[in-house]
């Protein structure tokens, strides 16, 4: 019998390696607890075998547990688990921290991961719950980016509730939800739902706003007159303007005063858009009462036009002039002169935070004219102090005159309210020298869009809609000049590599002459 074949060195080894075993198998029952806890039987099979085995280790090696405490190892051990539980305790210290105080700092020149203010806006003023729920496949990519947004979107709100589901893994919920492709997110709220397929924070706004609000206001564009339509697709259609505005949770269509009497009373605002002819008298009699009883409208006025609104604008206070706005800092950015930019926005609640520049192709300046009792003028845009009204249409070349012309920074967008007596509702009216700036060509181009909406949301008594809207994500190349570059290779590729070399000589060198 060799010493292997010892019956205790036999039942020691029987014993180790049950103790392994036992150990491997109670990992393994935690390992499926973490991430497979529907899988009940296979965890009760592992947990009981793991323990079984542990027990039988411990009973046969009793005399050696017993000895463990006095040893030296065991001393050193008890340090070490000391230490090692201490410095779990202080990361779970710093992980309740930060949970309970969620600190972010976004580096990045755009702020690309951040949350627009709009978007905030919106989290942050949700009266009701509203359920996400996303059907992605595992392991997906546009999963975990859908999943970083929501949670970015969880930090503002408590009332948002997001799951994520495998239509493949539960496709009763996906028939139920009527779900025919990878990537789409439902969005819930009472008895509203609205679905998305893109993976975008402006995406995700406009589902929650649209969900999240009891109706919708109509927005109602004035037709009849050469307006901009909202039908329209071509270059000079406002069918951009249009999907922007039921993006954002608006009802939008045209109205025709010619057949109507008066403007109809579900039209929260009233845009004209351009009008290329006179309105009536009746027309104007129209838009004059609805004025008059509260009403909300956004006048767009292109140079060089007879729209027959002019009376109307001066008896409110604003003064539509008969000139063409020249900027010649529009050749800068690789504009016309006659493409003036807007980047000074007076303080008011339509342009707070608005950085963006604005693009008015042949636009119109405004001025304030008499005021009637209780109408408040607002500035709300403004040329560069390089730009002049030309108010000499006729000659070929441009050249400010001083006698004539009227010198910038010029008006080109103005607000005029006031306020309702007796519990009546506030009269406000907007009024842009321009309606190129928002048509299907330029629309998306700058602050264009933006700067539309805002105008269109305020009016509709939608602030919290009033902001810049969701970003696109721009790269950020690091240029370097010649002499950077070239401290940056040879710092990198030749100093450090030296330095090392050098260093490394230098400690051999002392330790062969020790």
């Amino acid at each position: 019998m060799t010493p292997l074949d010892h019956p205790r060195v036999t039942a020691r080894n029987t014993s180790k390696m049950a103790g392994i075993a036992g150990a491997l198998l109670v990992l393994a029952a935690v390992f499926v607890a973490a991430y497979y806890p529907t899988q009940k039987g296979v965890l009760a099979v592992l947990a009981v075998a793991g323990g079984a085995a542990l027990f039988f280790f411990f009973i046969a090696e009793r005399r050696l547990v017993a000895r463990v405490p006095g040893s030296r190892a065991a001393r050193y051990g008890a340090n070490a688990v000391a230490i090692t539980l201490a410095f779990a305790g202080i990361l779970v210290l710093l992980n309740l921290l930060a949970v309970r105080h969620n600190v972010r700092w976004d580096l990045t020149e755009d702020k690309r991961f951040t949350l627009s203010e709009q978007t905030v806006k919106v989290l942050r003023g949700l009266q009701r719950d509203v359920q996400v729920t996303a059907f992605f496949a595992e392991a997906s990519e546009g999963r975990e980016r859908m999943r970083r947004l929501l949670d970015d979107y969880a930090g503002h709100t408590t009332r948002l509730q997001a799951t994520f589901t495998d239509p493949d893994r539960n496709p009763a919920l996906a028939r139920q939800h009527g779900i025919r492709e990878y990537g789409t997110t439902v969005f819930e709220s009472g008895d509203q739902s609205y679905r998305i397929t893109e993976t975008s924070e402006e995406a995700l706004t406009n589902a929650l706003v649209r969900v999240s609000r009891e109706g919708r206001k109509t927005v109602c564009f004035l037709s009849g007159h050469g307006e901009r339509s909202i039908e329209d697709t071509q270059r000079t259609g406002y069918a951009a303007a249009r999907r922007a505005l039921e993006d954002q949770g608006f009802a939008a269509r045209e109205v025709l005063l010619l057949r109507d009497p008066e403007v109809p009373e579900d039209c929260a605002v009233l845009v004209a858009a351009g009008p290329a002819k006179p309105v009536l008298d009746s027309e104007l009699a129209a838009l004059s009462a609805f004025l008059e009883g509260g009403g909300k409208a956004l006048v767009l006025l292109d140079p060089q036009t007879d729209t027959g609104l002019e009376p109307l604008l001066e008896g409110w206070g604003v003064t539509a002039r008969g000139d063409l706005i020249i900027d010649t800092m529009s050749r800068l950015f690789g504009g016309s002169y006659t493409t003036p930019i807007v980047t000074e926005y007076p303080p008011h609640e339509i342009t707070r935070g608005f950085q963006l520049a604005t693009f008015l192709p042949l636009a119109r300046s405004l001025g304030e004219s008499a005021l009637p009792e209780g109408v408040t003028f607002h500035p709300l845009a403004r040329t560069t102090a390089q730009s002049w009204g030309e108010t000499d249409l006729v000659s070929d070349k441009a050249a400010f005159d001083p006698t004539q012309d009227h010198k910038g920074p010029l008006t080109v967008a103005a607000l005029v309210e006031r306020r309702g007596e007796d519990g009546q509702p506030d009269t406000q009216l907007a009024v842009v020298g321009d309606s190129d700036f928002a048509d299907n060509t330029n629309f998306g181009f700058s602050g264009n869009g933006d700067f539309f909406q805002n105008l269109v949301s305020y009016l509709a008594k939608e602030e919290d809609l009033i902001s810049i809207r969701p970003k696109d994500t721009r790269p950020s190349p690091l240029v370097l000049t010649r002499a950077q570059g070239a401290t940056l290779f040879y710092g990198s590729v030749v100093v450090a590599p030296l330095v090392l070399v050098l260093a490394g000589l230098g400690i051999w060198w002392r330790r062969r002459n020790l």
